[in-house]
C-alpha cells in the first residue's frame, strides 16, 4: 500500500495516517429539466446547458419556435440557475420512423477532376438534427498537402523520417519520373529494414506497388529519391443563422476508415452541426492530383414539422411503474418527459409545452397595476414608448388532442406518477390557463403528492426578433424553478424557494385579488402576484395534502437526506459489520445533521431536539447480522418556513397603542 506524504528512510516499519471513512454530503438539489419544442437541437437527448448563450447554441433562439421552451430557459438563467438539462421533443411519426424525408436537410459535397473522364467523389452530409435551420448550413471540404518529405523508395517500401509519424490509412502523394507524374498510395504499415549500407531505416509499407520503381531485394541500396507529399482533408461547416453564428473546422482528417482521425469518424463523434449520410468509400481518393476544395450543395430541403407535435410527443408508451429508478433506461425507447424522469441529476422538472392544446378559454395579457392617464401626454423631444405585440398563444400554432380540462389532468397526473416513481425530483406544474375558481378547484383535487407543486397565473416576457420587440407566454413553472435553484445555491436548501421577484416577467395573464389570493393560497397553489417591482412568488407549497409535507423546502430537504445516504453510503458494502463500523456510520450521519442543524433545516433549539441517529446492538442483532444486513434509523424534526406574521394592536384606557408581533 502507496501512502503518499510518507518520507521513507532506511528499511523499517513506518506508521502512516489513519484512514478515515467516507463521510457523507449534501446531494445538489438545483438542477433542472426542462422539456418542450425548439427549432433545433438533439431529439429526445437531455443535453446539459449553463448559459443562455449556450442553450442559443444547441437549440436557438426565443423566436426561432412557436413553442415555450426558449423563454423558459432563459428566465431559469435570468434568476440565477446554474444548470439544466433541455430535451427537445420529437414530431410525429419521430425522425428514426417513416414518412419523415423532409424532416432533416441533406447537403450533397462533390469532390471532381479536370475534365469529365475523371469519375467525382460525391459525400452526403446530414444537419445533425432535423429542422429547416439546416437548409443554410455552407460545408467546405479543403484536400491539402499538410508535409514534403524525400523519401528512398523501392516497391512498395518507402523510408519515413525520424519523427515524422505516419498511422495506417494515411494518404500519400508519390511524385514519379523526377515530379512529373504523382500518384496516391496508402499506408498499411509500418517497418525496419536493412539500408544496404550496414544500417537500418524505418520504412512504411504501402498498399500497392510504385508504378516504375522495382522491389528491393535485402541488402539492395534505395534505387532512386522520391519526393512524397502527406494528404489530409480539412472541413470547414458554418451556420450563418441570425441569432448566433456557428462555425466548427477540423483539420488533419484522414481519407481512409483506418486512420485514427478519420474524416467520417470525427464529423460523427465531434460535430455539432453535421453527420455523414448514408455510407461512404471505405477510402476517399482524389480524383484530381492537385487537390483543392468543394463546396456543398443542398441536396434535400428540410421543413419544421411544429405543427406534427401531438401528445405523444412529450410521452412513449412504457407506463410509469415500468420505468427504473435512478436511471438506466438505455435499453428502452423513452421519449419526452419520460426520458427526462430517468435522469439522475435533475431535482426540479417544468415541461412549458406540455399544455400548449388544453387553454381552455385564452387570456388576453392585462396590464397589471400599471395606471393609465388620459389627461398625460408624451414630453416633446422624447421617444414614444414601446408597443407590444400581444402575447402569441401556442394553442393555435401546434396541433392539439383536444382542448379541456381533462387533457390538462392527464397529462399532468402522467408527470406527477413520473416524479412519484423516481422520488428524487419535484414536478412543476402550471397551471392551465383561463379557468374559473370552480374548474380550477376541481382541477387542484386532481392531486396530492409532495413530489409536485402548482404556480399560477401564465407570466409574460419580451422576445426580440427580426419583427421587434413582442410579449410571449413564459410558463409559471420555468419562473419557480429558477428562484428555487437561486435560492439553495445562495442560501442553501432550508430556506423556502419564495418571496422572490420574477426577473424575466413584465406582465401576468390574470391580475389576482386578495380573495383569489386567499382561496389559492388555501389550496395549496403557489402565485406570482404584482408588487412594487415586478411579481413576487409568494409560496412555496407542494401539492400534497399531508400536512407534515406541505411546504416544498421540507420535502426537498428529505429527499436530499435520502439520496445523500444512498449514494454516499455505497463504501459500507462488504465492510464487516462490526461496532466500530456502526459508530462510523453514526457519526459520519451526525456531522451531516449537524451541518444541516446549523443553516436552520431543523425545528428543535438544539441537536437533540433537531435530529437522532440510532445504528446500535438492539437495532442490529446476531441474527441479522449473519444476514449480512446493517440496520439505522435517521429521525429529523424539519423546520417550515414562517408564512404568517400576527400583528396585535392594543390601546391602553390612556389612548397610547401597543404593538405586539
Amino acid at each position: 500500500m502507496r501512502m503518499t506524504g510518507l518520507e521513507l528512510g532506511a528499511p523499517g516499519v513506518y506508521l502512516g495516517e489513519a484512514q478515515s471513512s467516507p463521510g457523507f454530503a449534501a446531494v445538489r438539489l438545483d438542477v433542472a429539466g426542462f422539456v418542450g419544442v425548439a427549432a433545433r437541437g438533439p431529439i429526445d437527448v437531455p443535453t446539459p446547458v449553463t448559459s443562455w448563450s449556450e442553450y442559443q447554441w444547441m437549440f436557438g433562439d426565443i423566436g426561432q419556435s412557436p413553442g415555450g421552451l426558449g423563454t423558459a430557459v432563459h428566465a431559469f438563467f435570468a434568476q440565477g440557475g446554474a444548470r439544466a438539462l433541455v430535451l427537445r421533443v420529437s414530431p410525429l411519426p419521430r425522425a428514426s420512423g417513416a414518412g419523415v424525408d423532409d424532416a432533416v436537410a441533406v447537403h450533397r459535397l462533390t469532390l471532381s477532376g479536370p475534365d469529365q473522364r475523371t469519375a467525382p467523389v460525391e459525400l452526403l452530409l446530414d444537419a445533425a438534427n432535423e429542422g429547416a435551420w439546416g437548409n443554410d448550413l455552407a460545408v467546405t471540404c479543403t484536400l491539402v498537402a499538410t508535409s514534403r518529405f524525400t523519401a528512398g523508395g523501392g516497391g512498395r517500401q518507402l523510408t519515413r523520417p525520424a519523427g515524422l509519424a505516419l498511422a495506417p490509412g494515411t494518404l500519400l502523394r508519390v511524385w514519379l519520373d523526377e515530379g512529373r507524374h504523382p500518384t496516391f498510395r496508402w499506408v498499411e504499415s509500418s517497418a525496419v529494414r536493412e539500408d544496404g549500407r550496414g544500417g537500418r531505416a524505418t520504412v512504411v509499407v504501402l498498399h500497392d506497388d510504385l508504378t516504375g520503381v522495382p522491389d528491393l531485394g535485402v541488402g539492395e541500396p534505395w534505387v532512386q529519391s522520391l519526393d512524397v507529399d502527406v494528404i489530409t482533408a480539412s472541413m470547414s461547416i458554418t451556420d450563418p443563422a441570425a441569432d448566433v453564428r456557428r462555425q466548427e473546422r477540423f483539420d488533419g482528417l484522414g481519407l481512409s476508415l483506418r486512420h485514427p482521425r478519420a474524416m467520417r469518424v470525427v464529423l460523427s463523434n465531434e460535430s455539432l452541426l453535421v453527420r455523414p449520410h448514408g455510407p461512404w468509400p471505405e477510402r476517399i481518393v482524389p480524383p484530381d492530383a492537385r487537390l483543392g476544395a468543394a463546396r456543398s450543395e443542398l441536396a434535400v430541403r428540410a421543413v419544421d414539422r411544429f405543427d406534427r407535435i401531438g401528445p405523444g410527443s412529450f410521452f412513449g408508451d412504457v407506463a410509469p411503474e415500468l420505468l427504473p429508478v435512478g436511471g438506466g433506461a438505455d435499453d428502452l425507447e423513452l421519449y419526452g418527459v419520460d426520458r427526462m424522469s430517468v435522469e439522475p441529476e435533475i431535482a426540479l422538472l417544468s415541461a412549458p409545452d406540455l399544455l400548449w392544446d388544453t387553454v381552455v378559454t385564452p387570456a388576453e395579457v392585462e396590464s397589471s397595476r400599471l395606471p393609465t392617464y388620459p389627461d398625460f401626454r408624451t414630453c416633446e423631444g422624447m421617444e414614444e414608448p414601446i408597443k407590444y405585440e400581444p402575447v402569441e398563444p401556442a394553442a393555435v400554432l401546434l396541433e392539439g388532442g383536444g382542448s379541456s380540462l381533462d387533457t390538462a389532468m392527464v397529462r399532468q397526473r402522467r408527470v406527477v406518477a413520473l416524479a412519484e416513481r423516481q422520488q428524487r425530483f419535484v414536478a412543476l406544474l402550471d397551471v392551465p390557463d383561463g379557468l374559473a375558481y370552480r374548474d380550477l378547484a376541481r382541477w387542484r383535487a386532481a392531486f396530492d403528492s409532495s413530489y409536485a407543486a402548482a404556480y399560477h397565473p401564465w407570466l409574460a416576457t419580451i422576445a426580440e426578433d427580426r419583427r421587434g420587440r413582442h410579449l410571449r407566454r413564459l410558463a409559471p413553472s420555468a419562473a419557480a424553478a429558477g428562484i428555487t435553484a437561486a435560492r439553495e445555491r445562495r442560501l442553501g436548501l432550508p430556506w423556502g424557494p419564495a418571496a422572490e421577484i420574477a426577473i424575466d416577467a413584465v406582465r401576468v395573464a390574470r391580475d389576482l385579488s386578495d380573495a383569489e389570493h386567499d382561496r389559492l393560497h388555501t389550496l395549496g397553489i403557489n402565485v406570482f402576484r404584482a408588487e412594487r417591482d415586478g411579481f413576487l412568488l409568494t409560496a412555496a407549497r407542494t401539492l400534497s395534502m399531508n400536512p407534515d409535507l406541505r411546504q416544498l423546502s421540507v420535502r426537498r430537504l428529505m429527499t436530499m437526506l435520502r439520496l445523500a445516504l444512498e449514494r454516499h453510503g455505497q463504501w459500507l458494502a462488504f465492510e464487516p459489520n462490526t461496532p466500530a463500523l456502526r459508530h462510523d456510520l453514526t457519526q459520519a450521519v451526525t456531522l451531516l445533521l449537524r451541518d444541516l442543524y446549523r443553516d436552520g433545516a431543523f425545528a428543535g433549539a438544539t441537536e437533540q431536539e433537531s435530529f437522532w441517529v440510532h445504528c446500535d446492538d438492539a437495532l442490529n442483532p446476531p441474527w441479522l447480522q449473519q444476514q449480512g444486513r446493517l440496520v439505522a434509523e435517521v429521525g429529523v424534526s424539519p423546520s417550515s418556513p414562517l408564512e404568517f406574521l400576527v400583528i396585535r394592536l392594543s390601546r391602553d384606557a390612556a389612548g397610547t397603542i401597543g404593538v405586539e408581533v
